[in-house]
């Protein structure tokens, strides 16, 4: 995966970690704990700078060995540095081995390495097999239903549960409402749908199409809730979540412009006053295989 900056994953980092749902993380944990393996082997799929990693290790018990998988170098390269300042951080020691990162926090310790992988092209190459579980964050909105049929095939022929976090779903209200963001949507949702990697984007269908899909294989799913909620104190991320938005608009539909610069321009002065408010809808979802039922 390719085309998110660094700067824009720290910038999203406190909206996700106040939106994941707990219960799906602490039911993956448990389900990888019934395993009864050390250290716990986890592929993190779509890892950009890694913060799918820092967020759920300190939620699964135990030692841990985490293989990061993303196609972008630059953020493979950001991810030694920001698992390092996070660790210091936490008060834990971070120190280089052989192919990745050791980090011991003293009630376990977590191995981390880096693949660079083309996971449009090339997702069997990964080695399910030989791990415990597969998580990835804010990535199955980008894939087709086509990728993520071979996602599942990958998922049961190993039967590996799966926790992905952070998916959009479609769901985005700005308060107060005006009447160009339906355009301001339907534009978003166009883009949404085009192809990024792995054919055409599902986009805020991914989580249910994966659910079902994996409930039709014997799989226990669950979903629930991890909206942002982006208050009026968040004037960067509420100018960003403005800007984006009416940059695709224009680009999805360049004949009506001029009504997209105007909603942008009215945005921003009520992002200045104090007044804007914006929730992004996002779904976590926990699909475990029948032979790994508690």
């Amino acid at each position: 995966m390719t085309g998110f900056s660094a700067n824009w994953l720290r910038r999203r980092e406190p909206f996700d970690a106040a939106a994941r749902n707990g219960a799906l993380v602490r039911g993956f944990g448990a389900v990888l704990g019934n395993e009864r393996r050390a250290p716990r082997r986890i592929i993190d799929l779509a890892a950009g700078s890694g913060a799918n990693f820092m967020a759920l290790a300190p939620l699964i018990d135990g030692d841990q060995d985490w293989l990061l998988i993303d196609n972008d170098s630059l953020l493979l390269a950001a991810q030694a540095e920001a698992i390092a300042r996070w660790s210091r951080r936490e008060g834990w020691r971070c120190r280089n081995i052989d192919q990745g990162l050791s980090v011991e926090t003293g009630a376990g310790n977590w191995h981390v390495r880096a693949q660079r992988l083309d996971l449009g092209r090339s997702t069997e190459q990964l080695d399910f097999a030989a791990c415990d579980g597969i998580t990835t964050s804010a990535f199955l909105d980008l894939a087709s239903a086509a990728w993520l049929d071979r996602l599942c095939g990958l998922l049961t022929r190993h039967a590996r549960p799966l926790l992905a976090t952070l998916t959009v779903d479609g769901r985005r209200a700005w308060h107060p409402p005006l009447p160009a963001d339906v355009r301001i949507h339907d534009a978003f949702q166009r883009h949404q749908a085009g192809d990024k990697g792995f054919g055409p984007a599902l986009g805020g269908l991914a989580v249910n199409y994966l659910a079902d899909s994996l409930a039709a294989r014997g799989y226990t799913v669950s979903t629930a809730h991890s909206d942002w909620r982006i208050g009026a104190e968040h004037t960067e991320m509420l100018l960003q979540m403005i800007e984006e938005s009416a940059a695709v608009a224009r680009e999805t539909q360049p004949a009506a412009s001029t009504l997209f610069t105007e909603w942008s321009e009215e945005r921003n002065a009520q992002v200045r006053a104090g007044l804007l408010t914006l929730d992004v809808g996002h779904l976590d979802l926990l699909a475990v295989p029948e032979t790994m039922k508690p």
